[in-house]
């Protein structure tokens, strides 16, 4: 059997004010799931409803562990689009329908590594609106895969 490559990026919303891995973890291990379902959780600074803290702001969290190689490992798999589990990286802004200027950029710089990382296409960056009937990440990315495309050209 011919070992699976990370081969799609997918985004997502958490579809909340207020997050972090940490909180997410929670939410996700409360549906019994094993762990958070995305690999990289990008906060908007509010931690919790009424916490706000600016260096939260677009900071890049971890979530699913990656070793970094280019094998995409059954123990990595997230749990974040279905049927796309098995070979894609998601990543989940925190928010609904705005995203903050740091959580966008963060976003660009950590999609951009990624795809260097794991030799992933730009065409293979992903809004999980794209691959299901959800609106997440209730945005078009599709300026994403553009701007991609350009640096990778």
């Amino acid at each position: 059997m011919a070992a699976r490559t990370w081969d799609n990026l997918i985004i997502h919303c958490s579809d909340s004010s207020f997050g972090s891995t940490a909180v997410i973890r929670q939410w996700h291990l409360q549906r019994k799931w094993r762990d958070v379902g995305y690999h990289f959780v990008i906060p908007n600074g509010y931690l919790h409803k009424d916490f706000y803290l600016s260096s939260f702001d677009g900071s890049v969290e971890t979530g699913r562990d990656l070793d970094g190689d280019l094998i995409a490992e059954k123990m990595e798999s997230g749990a974040h689009t279905y049927g796309y589990n098995a070979n894609s990286i998601g990543i989940c802004l925190i928010g609904k329908n705005v995203f903050t200027p740091r959580q966008i950029s963060s976003l660009e710089n950590l999609v951009l590594e990624l795809c260097n990382h794991f030799n992933i296409k730009a065409e293979n960056i992903k809004g999980h609106r794209d691959l299901s009937s959800k609106t997440c990440p209730n945005m078009d990315i599709s300026w994403l895969r553009d701007k991609i495309k350009l640096i990778q050209s």
